[in-house]
């Protein structure tokens, strides 16, 4: 049953040749040789243009049909009065014209109903396409935000390494490797403002003996308060490193010999004066200082030596005082 559901327009086209080919055979009309090739034509309108070929069938086997059941006598009244006959090849002409047409026309709608798929399928296109974009633009977006957020921790973090790098760790002053970029900084400033600065370089006196007398710990314990009244007594734009591993190095912006050497005294009286514990009992500690001021041409190397030097004689000359030669 679902076959012949299916089926229907084939078993019907079939049902139709066969009555024309039936009829062509039981009744002897006046035909020409060109009627027994009727069928293939009739199958060649069917496969050309199926629906319109089936209609011309259909009212062809009809016209046929009335001619002959319905009253017979009047198809051969009217065959013999007007020389009319029924010529199968003509409606089989017909059937191929109708069929062509119908080819054409269903190619036709194939091609509109094509059109407007491929319309559609565009539209649809586009607004995928438009989704694709904005969901590629969010994404751009999102990747943009995570780059630069992790371009900004990058560089955070770069910047942490480059202060661990340039710090002290048990001080928390700059160390030797971060003065060359700094003590360029202040001859590039000095070049542009005719200012002066000043170099203190200090050493904490005998602090060998500290080490032995009571241990390493008592020793880091010495480097540590003393780093701690070296900051209390500079200015936000001086600079202290830890030169060595007793050893100080300061820079004063602007600052002139003599200043140098006010700040030098006033580090080295703090110092002396503090108490620096070891089992409730006070270690006395001194240092002495060597100051210098940078003069026009000098290296940063050239500066440190002059203070080196003035810091040798302050060691000759019995420790705990602040030596320069330039003392206006």
């Amino acid at each position: 049953m679902n076959y012949i559901k299916k089926n229907l327009t084939d078993i019907f086209i079939f049902f139709i040749l066969v009555s024309v080919t039936f009829l062509h055979y039981l009744y002897h009309f006046q035909i020409s040789l060109l009627n027994f090739y009727h069928l293939p034509i009739m199958i060649s309108g069917y496969l050309l243009g199926r629906r319109l070929a089936i209609l011309y069938a259909f009212f062809t086997v009809l016209l046929v049909w009335v001619f002959i059941l319905a009253n017979q006598s009047i198809y051969h009244a009217l065959q013999d009065q007007f020389q009319f006959k029924i010529d199968l090849t003509l409606w089989g002409g017909f059937l191929i014209l109708s069929g062509w047409a119908g080819s054409l026309s269903e190619n036709l709608r194939a091609e509109l109903r094509t059109s407007d798929r491929l319309r559609v399928e565009l539209a649809q296109d586009k607004n995928n396409l438009k989704e694709l974009n904005d969901k590629l633009n969010e994404a751009n977006e999102l990747l943009a935000e995570k780059v630069a957020q992790r371009t900004k921790e990058l560089e955070e973090s770069h910047e942490e390494l480059k202060q661990l790098s340039w710090t002290d760790p048990l001080t928390g002053l700059f160390n030797r490797r971060s003065c060359e970029e700094r003590f360029q900084n202040e001859i590039n400033r000095f070049k542009r403002t005719q200012k002066s600065f000043s170099i203190i370089l200090s050493d904490i006196d005998h602090f060998k003996k500290i080490n032995d007398n009571y241990g390493h710990n008592m020793g880091d314990q010495v480097l540590v308060e003393t780093a701690r009244i070296i900051k209390n007594y500079s200015r936000k734009t001086d600079m202290v490193f830890r030169w060595g591993g007793e050893e100080f190095l300061f820079i004063l912006t602007g600052t002139e010999i003599n200043g140098g050497v006010i700040v030098g005294e006033k580090i080295r009286r703090s110092i002396e004066e503090n108490e620096f514990l070891y089992n409730g009992n006070n270690v006395p500690v001194t240092m002495s200082f060597g100051v210098s001021v940078y003069e026009e041409g000098q290296t940063m190397e050239e500066c440190i030596a002059v203070a080196d030097e003035n810091l040798y004689k302050a060691k000759r000359t019995g420790r705990n005082r602040v030596v320069s030669d330039q003392i206006q």
